[in-house]
């Protein structure tokens, strides 16, 4: 699901919108030229439209050849493989599983991965903590397959390789509207993990929770340089994130994102 969030999320491929889906970029007229502004209607309109159409979309980019290959590859290397360094030393393998499990962003990080991801948990410098007050996944990636402890056990039984299939066909597609409203996949997947970003520190914690509130919020890029009780306070300041946890409000931050993110003005108030 652009950081803007097309750096957080890089799509894999530039794959056209299939027969059937919603094309954003007529109702937007592409990509946003110089004084563009995006309305929040318009922004409420693309937002229904792709969840109207999320089963369809899912179901024809599970059927692209492309994805259909990097999947058949993960699955074939996984069953083959003794260790974790097998499995991301084959890198449509490593890329499938980061992508699918919310680390895609790191794909080309094959050492950093294999180290974070096979840290020993009881410990509490584990670099997977440590990594996590950028990106939560690193932790919860590592305690769901437990690498650690029972090696590629839990990742090689046939519930895990299909759980992994159906989370990449699921970012795919958030890649896929970004393509056509930069951020929309994202803005997406935001609405529907917002209500367990309840704190501040879950939200900096989080690189698809703080690319989305700090930008809807208007905070520069540069805040990342401050320190985390300074970030803390500069978000709680401009809002009280126990409200994620009504969809609502969730839904009109996240809408605020999206117009800031293409240069619109959003009248929307939080």
């Amino acid at each position: 699901m652009v950081a803007s969030l097309s750096n957080l999320r890089i799509a894999l491929s530039l794959m056209p919108a299939p027969r059937g889906s919603i094309d954003f970029s007529a109702l937007v007229g592409g990509k946003p030229a110089s004084g563009q502004t995006f309305s929040a209607g318009s922004v409420q309109v693309a937002f229904r439209n792709a969840e109207a159409n999320e089963e369809k979309q899912l179901a024809q980019i599970a059927k692209d050849p492309m994805v259909q290959k990097d999947l058949a590859r993960f699955a074939a290397v996984v069953k083959e493989a003794a260790t974790l360094d097998e499995v991301f030393d084959d890198p449509v393998a490593r890329r499938v599983f980061l992508k699918a499990n919310g680390l895609g962003d790191q794909a080309d990080s094959a050492a950093l991965a294999k180290k974070a991801l096979s840290s020993d948990l009881g410990d509490p410098d584990a670099l997977a903590y440590r990594l996590s007050s950028i990106n939560r996944a690193w932790v919860d990636t590592a305690k769901k397959y437990d690498f650690h402890t029972f090696g590629l056990e839990l990742l090689k039984l046939n519930i895990s390789i299909n759980e992994v299939a159906d989370n990449y066909v699921g970012e795919k597609r958030l890649d896929m509207l970004d393509e056509q409203l930069p951020g929309l996949g994202s803005a997406i997947l935001f609405t529907r993990m917002a209500a367990d970003l309840d704190t501040p520190i879950k939200i900096l914690g989080s690189a698809l929770g703080r690319e989305v509130v700090t930008t809807a919020l208007g905070l520069p890029k540069q805040i990342a340089l401050q320190s985390l009780e300074a970030q803390e306070k500069a978000i709680r300041s401009r809002l009280d994130p126990a409200k994620l946890k009504d969809p609502e409000f969730a839904e009109k931050l996240a809408q605020r994102y999206l117009i800031q993110l293409n240069g619109g003005v959003s009248g929307l108030t939080i």
